[in-house]
Order: structure tokens, then C-alpha cells, then sequence
């Protein structure tokens, strides 16, 4: 073995520890990321099915923008509209409206994707924020 050898095995190995630290890393900073809630209620007497998406900031961070895109969705419900934003006074809070029809329940998917920035000044510290929620949806008796 040359003198050399030594060296370039504890570079190495010090790498692939870096690397191993930085995965475990990201992934303790992606259990860290603002997570969305979906809760849905029936319009009375309208025919249509009300859903709110909220996103909630980890602490010291704030929500500045949020979307909900309609992925899937049962039978029985029609989505007025696949994609939603939110407004700028309530940056954290989407809703969503379907109309009810005929056929079967099940699940509705949602993707909810926001923008979480420090509560504080710092540019350019702002992170993407991409959750998928759902709400199953059983259609009254007839």
C-alpha cells in the first residue's frame, strides 16, 4: 500500500459520512414542513360540497401563498374548478367547491403546494411546501 493510500480511504470515508449526515438531515428538515388539512361540508340546498385546504407554518414561518389542484375525485362530485389559489388576505386557506351529482363515493385527492417564508427579514430563505390531502366523500341516501 503506498503512502498515499491511507489518506485518500479516511477522505472517503469522511465523505460518505458527510453524505449519510446530510440525508438524515433533509429528511429531518422535510418532517419540519408546514403540513395542510382538508375538511369539506355540504352547501344546504345547493347541491354542492364546500372544502376548505389550510396550510399550517411551523413556527417562526408564515404562509404567503397556497394553491389546492383537484386530483382525483369520485364519481357523485364535479370540481368547478381543478385549481384554486388562495386570496391575499388569507394567503393560508384555499377553498374548493363540487357539485354533487349521481354514481358512487369515495375519496377526492387534493395537492396542496405553498410558499412558507421566515416570519422575520431574510430574502431568499423562503421554501416550497407540497402536501397531499383528501376527504372521502359518501353521497346521502336516496
Amino acid at each position: 500500500m503506498s503512502d498515499g493510500a491511507p489518506r485518500k480511504l479516511v477522505g472517503t470515508l469522511v465523505l460518505l459520512v458527510c453524505a449519510v449526515a446530510s440525508t438524515v438531515s433533509d429528511v429531518a428538515v422535510a418532517d419540519e414542513k408546514p403540513r395542510a388539512t382538508m375538511s369539506c361540508r355540504l352547501e344546504a340546498g345547493s347541491g354542492r360540497l364546500l372544502c376548505g385546504v389550510s396550510v399550517v407554518a411551523q413556527a417562526g414561518e408564515v404562509i404567503v401563498w397556497s394553491d389546492a389542484l383537484v386530483v382525483a375525485t369520485p364519481t357523485a362530485l364535479r370540481a368547478l374548478r381543478s385549481r384554486v389559489a388562495s386570496k391575499s388576505d388569507k394567503p393560508e386557506h384555499v377553498v374548493l367547491a363540487f357539485v354533487i351529482g349521481s354514481g358512487a363515493g369515495g375519496r377526492i385527492a387534493v395537492r396542496s403546494r405553498a410558499v412558507a417564508c421566515p416570519a422575520g427579514p431574510r430574502p431568499g430563505a423562503c421554501t416550497p411546501v407540497t402536501s397531499e390531502v383528501g376527504y372521502d366523500f359518501e353521497p346521502a341516501a336516496e
